[in-house]
């Protein structure tokens, strides 16, 4: 429940999550959810000003590719949300789509990874990291 409200969003039914927790409190989760047996959906979280753990963003890139094998993780992202832009960006997800006047907040932008694209679950240099989690 910390983590949907973190995201702004209602925990739905079968919807997982992986944390990062860090003297017992929460630094970074993600929550899975919207699962098509194809897509799912990616709800990211990452506390200010926090350097994020390599084995986390090993854990929830392998969990929708690898546990789940699905061929595409979506993720939403309000336009004026600069930081989130920057993490789905870095991790390798491409703006797919705009949906413009979404909310109060501006225009929602539709960020889609496929598992070619995960730069995690792609590179030489995380090829250990990626190991330790599977």
């Amino acid at each position: 429940m910390f983590l949907c409200d973190k995201l702004g969003i209602l925990p739905s039914v079968g919807a997982t999550s992986i944390s990062w927790v860090v003297g017992g409190v929460a630094v970074a989760g993600a929550v899975f959810d919207s699962f098509t047996g194809k897509s799912i959906t990616a709800h990211i979280w990452v506390k200010e000003r926090t350097a994020v753990s390599k084995l986390w963003f090993a854990a929830i890139c392998d969990y929708p590719f690898n546990q789940l094998g699905v061929t595409k993780v979506i993720g939403k992202v309000d336009s004026n949300n600069l930081r989130a832009i920057h993490i789905d960006e870095h991790m390798g997800f491409e703006l797919e789509a705009v949906i413009g006047d979404y909310s109060d907040e501006g225009d929602m932008l539709l960020y889609t990874m496929v598992k070619s694209q995960c730069r995690m679950l792609n590179s030489p240099l995380w090829a250990r990291v990626i190991r330790r989690v599977a």
